[in-house]
């Protein structure tokens, strides 16, 4: 028994099969606007990696210098609250946009969605034409013109997959990294794996998983139930002013001809006719459709539209609810959070850690001495350097190789040091270290001195 029309989604036929979809492409203020704005998304994405800002990559994961690079910002391992930050800012991004604007996230910024309907499917219909010809090209017997167009379109998905994979990598190995990776494979391993396999999964997606992608395997349609409410803008058609569908000059009939030229549009397959549905990305293509179809018709825009389910009921727009100010308070506290971590952020970092190896020695003159090392962060733009006393306790000293120390910009130096005391006292004394660098910059940093127990001592 055939399941019932509401009961499926568009990409799947009888028996499961796949059911391709032929997307029309139509233009209009939304689809122009929402193509700019992806193109703008992918050219950031694209120029990241290989611009500088502040004299390193605009951004860059460098995990072997565990180091994060965000246009001019420069967080090092012992920043990763600020990464929280981030974290908390995106998350509630798009929780306050979805309550506002159901999926505008999917529909504007997804890379799913840029790539696919900004880059992909222009390629496809430049090479094997509009979505009729493309129908009958796939239903056609294999000829060498057939062959042809499958070719090129596969070579060119290769190049843009190619593309992506190689600027995502150079996301965390740099253009150094990445240019080293493309001339030699086998001097950075890990790169070319993980080039070679997002290649495949990206190739898998372009020419054949594609819209599966929104409807199957990404989870974001199915909470967005939670997040979204009777007011949340969406993409929904005018029932009250469309229905009953009918013929132009049909007295009785509403705005709506039943034309499907929406349908023909969607590039999940479903008719926005029937209601808010899970498989709708928001990417107002069948807005542009329908108002081309109400201008040739001589009748007002907006048979389908951004707006709500109650605004439909009654009319009126609610912008302003419980879960938008919650989302919005939230949002200020991370951003404001976020803008004072940042002012309050030390431009230096000192901290004092203990190598392997013996915890004291016993020098010539009957002291005892412990081999430190202390780890200074610039997080500055000009190179600084520091020198290192004992601040506590009476009687201690220090010494370093290197008296003046000097560390680089965005860098962190590793200065060993030796504490000295006199062999009498306790086992564990706490030592301040005193750091004084360019610029005034003066700061403390506490280590243990360890000595032999006393029975050791008595034994001495």
């Amino acid at each position: 028994m055939p399941l019932a029309d509401d009961d499926t989604v568009a990409t799947i036929g009888d028996g499961g099969r796949r059911v391709w979809l032929y997307p029309l492409k139509v233009w209009g203020r939304y689809v122009t606007a929402r193509t700019l704005f992806g193109w703008a998304l992918f050219a950031v994405l694209l120029i990241a990696p290989w611009i500088d800002v502040g004299g390193h990559p605009a951004m860059m994961f460098d995990i072997p210098r565990r180091r994060f690079y965000l246009w001019g910002l420069t967080l090092f391992a012992t920043d990763a609250n600020y990464l929280l930050f981030l974290f908390g800012s995106f998350i509630f991004s798009v929780f306050l946009f979805t309550a506002l604007l159901g999926r505008v996230w999917c529909g504007w910024a997804c890379p799913q969605t840029v790539f696919l309907e900004g880059i992909i499917r222009p390629i496809e219909q430049l090479i094997e034409g509009p979505p009729s010809q493309r129908k009958r090209l796939d239903a056609a017997p294999w000829t060498v013109s057939k062959i042809w167009k499958k070719g090129l379109k596969l070579a060119a998905f290769l190049v843009v997959a190619g593309a992506i994979s190689t600027t995502v990598v150079a996301y965390f190995i740099g253009r150094e990294g990445i240019f080293e990776a493309q001339a030699d494979p086998f001097s950075h391993p890990v790169a070319t794996s993980i080039f070679i396999a997002l290649t495949a999964v990206l190739m898998f997606d372009f020419t054949w998983f594609r819209e599966q992608v929104c409807i199957v395997a990404c989870p974001y349609g199915r909470f967005q139930s939670v997040l979204m409410d009777a007011d949340s803008l969406t993409i929904a058609y005018d029932t009250g002013r469309g229905e009953p569908r009918g013929k132009p000059r049909d007295p009785n009939a509403g705005d709506c001809i039943d034309c499907k030229k929406c349908v023909q549009v969607c590039p999940t397959g479903i008719d926005i006719r029937k209601g808010v549905q899970m498989e709708c990305i928001n990417c107002t293509a069948c807005i542009d459709a329908c108002d081309s179809i109400m201008d040739k018709l001589g009748r007002e825009r907006g048979l389908i539209r951004y707006t709500s389910e109650n605004a439909l009921a009654t009319g009126q727009v609610r912008l302003l609810r419980p879960r938008v100010i919650l989302y919005a308070l939230v949002l200020v506290a991370i951003g404001t959070g976020f803008a004072t971590a940042l002012t309050l952020r030390q431009p230096v970092e000192i901290a004092m850690t203990r190598p392997p190896g013996e915890p004291f020695t016993v020098r010539p003159d009957g002291r005892l001495q412990n081999l430190m090392r202390l780890r200074i962060a610039n997080k500055g733009a000009e190179p600084r350097t520091f020198t290192a006393s004992v601040a506590a306790p009476e009687g201690g000293d220090l010494f370093a190789p290197v008296a003046e120390m000097t560390v680089g910009p965005d860098a962190v130096g590793q200065f060993p040091v030796l504490l000295i005391r006199n062999a009498a006292g306790p086992q564990r004394t706490p030592f301040v270290i005193r750091v004084r660098g360019d610029g005034g910059f003066e700061g403390t940093v506490e280590a243990t001195f360890i000595a032999p127990p006393p029975a050791a001592e008595g034994g001495e």
